[in-house]
Order: structure tokens, then sequence, then C-alpha cells
């Protein structure tokens, strides 16, 4: 083989290796994981009253997911990703780690968002975590409230999905 040619080859093989290392890593959640996106809107009655609204996609299930919150052109505000071991938030350059998803939820939005429930209520069902009461009546057009009396404050949640 000719100089030349090792040359090329060695050049080829370099981008290869440089290009893998730019590589996004795959999902670790199952193919056939369930997934959502719509607008999420949380509304916190405190002094001063908080609110948080974006779009979202939402994957997963109350075990092991992921949430991203999306800007209205598309771009990635926040993500959180969770497993049985861990969760993980990040926002911009910021990132914490924790075990718990309350703590992180917390932290995205300005209080714990009941996660588990979350998912049961996405799939129509009326799960009532300790002082979260839901409304599924709009459940078949895509829309999901639920509020929270106690603890204070108090906590308006809505989701409109997307069809």
């Amino acid at each position: 083989m000719n100089s030349s040619r090792r040359t090329q080859l060695g050049a080829l093989l370099a981008a290869a290796l440089w290009l893998s290392g730019c590589a996004t890593p795959a999902r670790q959640l199952p193919p056939e994981a369930a997934f959502w996106a719509g607008r999420i809107a949380v509304q916190i009655q405190s002094q001063p009253a908080q609110s948080l609204s974006a779009a979202f996609e939402l994957q997963g299930s109350a075990t092991q997911g992921e949430l991203q919150l999306l800007s209205p052109i598309g771009s990635t505000l926040a993500q959180l990703n969770w497993t049985p071991e861990n969760a993980k938030l990040s926002q911009g350059a910021h990132q914490w780690s924790g075990t718990s998803l309350d703590e992180l939820t917390t932290r995205l939005t300005g209080t714990p968002l009941p996660m588990a429930a979350l998912f049961d209520w996405l799939a129509g069902q009326a799960t009532a975590p300790a002082g979260w009461q839901v409304d599924l009546s709009q459940w078949a057009k895509g829309r999901i409230q639920a509020e929270r009396q106690s603890p204070a404050p108090a906590v308006q949640l809505k989701l409109v999905l997307e069809r």
C-alpha cells in the first residue's frame, strides 16, 4: 500500500472515530415505552405567585422515563430523566442528580408533581395522591386538570395533549 493511500485511510479512520465520539447515546427507554406530547401549565398560588407553561414530551412510566420541556420554537428548556435508581435534571448548562423525583420536579416547577399519578391520569385513571384532586371529564378530548389544596400553597396543573 502506498503512502498516500495509508494517509487517506488514516484520515478516514480518524474522522470515523471523531464522529462516533459525537454520537448521542441511545435512550435507555424501551422502544415500546408510552409517549405523550402537548402543553403543560403549572400555577402555584404562593407569594408571589409562580407559573410555568411549556410544550412537553413525556415518555416511559412512573418508574423509568423522560420529560422534556420545550420552548415555543422547540428548543429544550429542561430535561428530566429517571430510573428506579436515580433521577437527573438538566437545564441549560446546569445539572442536578438525586434519588427523589419530587426534589427535582420541585426544582423544575416550584412544587413537587405527582409523577406516578400523572401516568395514571394520562391512561384515564383518576388516581388521587394525598392532597390532589383530578378532573378527567375532558380526558377523551386530551385535557387533564388537577389541583392540590394541601399542603399549601395551592397548585393547579393543566395538560393539553396533542392529537
